[in-house]
């Protein structure tokens, strides 16, 4: 997301229109979100060694269900303001990691797939949703056997 700087700083103060894309992808190997698509569409201009961005951030977001671990999708849309130093000879700017930041802080982290969802079996893992009559047998616990020696 590498926004071109030279048309900015030819023109300070002025205020331009930007349209800017991020393909999908996941965020961090250790990370379990995934990003479909990150647009940001809004107003920036520079002033001082300062590029000012007034703009609207659209994204979806693809995470586990925090209660049966299927992936949910999320959409996201949050206007926003970024202030973004210039280096001084540089022609590009790249707002990736700010805009990266701005999403990760405002989306939901404990999504669920749909308000009834039932989660995991505690016992032995299986999906309640795509089994709804799944009933596991009580196990039996070996430390009850302590307690029958004690009285």
């Amino acid at each position: 997301m590498t926004l071109e700087i030279t048309r900015f700083l030819e023109a300070p103060g002025r205020r331009l229109s930007i349209d800017l894309s991020l393909p999908g992808g996941r965020l961090d190997q250790d990370d379990l979100r995934d990003v479909e698509h990150i647009r940001v569409i809004g107003e920036a201009f520079a002033q001082h060694g300062v590029l000012f961005v007034e703009a609207t951030i659209e994204a979806r977001i693809v995470q586990p269900c925090s209660r049966c671990l299927e992936p949910t999708t999320t959409a996201l849309s949050i206007a926003e303001e970024i202030e973004v130093p210039i280096a001084p000879a540089s022609d590009l700017l790249d707002l990736t990691p700010e805009v990266l930041r701005l999403v990760l802080s405002s989306h939901d982290p404990n999504v669920i797939c749909r308000p009834d969802c039932r989660g995991l079996c505690a016992v032995c893992g299986a999906n309640l949703n795509e089994n709804a009559d799944h009933a596991c047998a009580k196990q039996h616990d070996d430390r009850t056997r302590l307690k029958d020696l004690l009285t």
